[in-house]
């Protein structure tokens, strides 16, 4: 399958950019993302390391429908999303 190389080099770096923030361990996005409609379509650290803890669902590291596609979205990401960015920015009510 033919490809420009400058693609593929964006590719590998862009995929490992996604990788590292995926298993960072530590969540860096910002507060307004709870009350977007990207929420609703990638995944977040938080939601990756719930994969990694709980050792069940949360299989995709890119997009959040692909989990919910296959019903293997965890039940408490949204529970545990809000949680986290609670400490991280105080009690001030992330959703709309």
């Amino acid at each position: 399958m033919p490809i420009y190389e400058d693609v593929l080099l964006l590719f590998t770096v862009v995929s490992l950019i996604i990788n590292v923030y995926g298993h960072l361990g530590y969540e860096i996005m910002p507060k307004g993302l709870r009350n977007s409609f990207l929420f609703e379509i990638i995944n977040t650290s938080v939601y990756h390391n719930l994969h990694h803890s709980k050792f069940k669902g949360n299989y995709s590291l890119y997009f959040r429908w692909w989990d919910k596609l296959m019903k293997t979205e965890n039940p408490d990401y949204v529970k545990e999303y809000d949680r986290i960015q609670e400490q991280r920015f105080g009690r001030k009510k992330l959703a709309a």
